[in-house]
């Protein structure tokens, strides 16, 4: 048996609008490059702004969100840092993490399929950008354990999904 995808989507429709119209009720800034298919915004977690990247592709049809992590990931910590990754992706209810090592980067990335549709949901790119954000305020402070206070990633984990109860 094999599948075969082709794509029925509607062709004068741009799904990067959809997306900017998101970000703008958002109040994120955002840019969109010459090549008109992908765009720059910047996401303000609470650790800080970080960058983003939508890209829309034609085949496969999908929309790619990513967040790049403000972390500075070291060599010497790599197997910890990917275990870490793991651990976070686990907990994930949308999108995942990367570790790039060559680049030295961990992003947060989700794709949306476009499949016999120009364009996604408000509410699927709204539910992204959720999901993104709320990733990066969660995990930030567990890869940056991992990196700099040379913490395991069991308890680099517990401590980024310690919930206090109450005031202090």
């Amino acid at each position: 048996m094999s599948l075969t995808v082709e794509n029925t989507q509607i062709e004068d429709i741009d799904p990067m609008e959809l997306v900017e119209s998101c970000l703008a009720i958002a109040g994120w800034e955002f840019q969109r490059d010459e090549d008109d298919h992908t765009l720059q915004c910047v996401a303000a977690t609470r650790w800080g702004d970080m960058s983003g990247l939508f890209a829309a592709r034609r085949e496969p049809p999908a929309l790619h969100f990513s967040i790049t992590l403000d972390v500075k990931p070291t060599s010497a910590r790599r197997a910890q840092i990917a275990e870490l990754v793991m651990m976070a992706n686990e907990r994930l209810w949308l999108g995942h993490f990367d570790y790039w090592a060559d680049e030295a980067v961990i992003i947060f990335r989700h794709a949306l399929p476009l499949l016999d549709r120009a364009e996604p949901d408000s509410g699927e790119v709204r539910a992204v950008l959720a999901a993104g954000l709320d990733a990066v305020n969660t995990f930030v402070p567990a890869f940056n354990f991992v990196i700099w206070a040379g913490k395991t990633p069991t308890e680099a984990m517990e401590a980024a999904m310690f919930e206090t109860a109450g005031e202090a």
